[in-house]
């Protein structure tokens, strides 16, 4: 008989919560749950997909055999919350550089000592908007 329990890696003590759940919940799922999911992202990750609808994951799960167990579910809820976060996160910070840099006029490296972000990321967001003023 295999012992019942998850033994995670050490994890940074920083690390947010959300992601902790969902290293929690992958940990939790079978080994074939694990493999079909890993199996799925490395097909839809694939960038000679030409645009094509990529498969979601919903489709993944109705089309597999038996009942889905309920890991693979609370996995897949983490993960549609956290994608969201990082969306709204993203579209925050591209706001708040645009205000700074093309607004205020404000320099890279200002900006870089306020939002505690490298200055590379700043440099690549504010030469899109400089793009998009030409």
């Amino acid at each position: 008989m295999e012992p019942n329990y998850i033994q995670l890696p050490p994890l940074p003590s920083d690390m947010p919560t959300e992601l902790i759940e969902i290293v929690w919940g992958y940990a939790k799922m079978e080994k074939p749950e694990k493999e079909k999911f890993l199996n799925f992202l490395r097909d839809n990750m694939k960038p000679d997909r030409n645009g094509n609808e990529k498969e979601k994951p919903e489709r993944m799960q109705e089309e597999s055999p038996g009942k889905v167990s309920p890991y693979v579910e609370e996995f897949s809820s983490l993960m549609k919350e956290f994608l969201g976060t990082l969306i709204v996160q993203a579209c925050e910070m591209s706001s708040f550089i645009y205000q700074c840099y093309c607004i205020e006029g404000k320099s890279i490296k200002e900006i870089s000592e306020i939002i505690h972000a490298p200055e590379n990321f700043i440099v690549l967001i504010a030469q899109h908007y400089q793009r998009k003023k030409e």
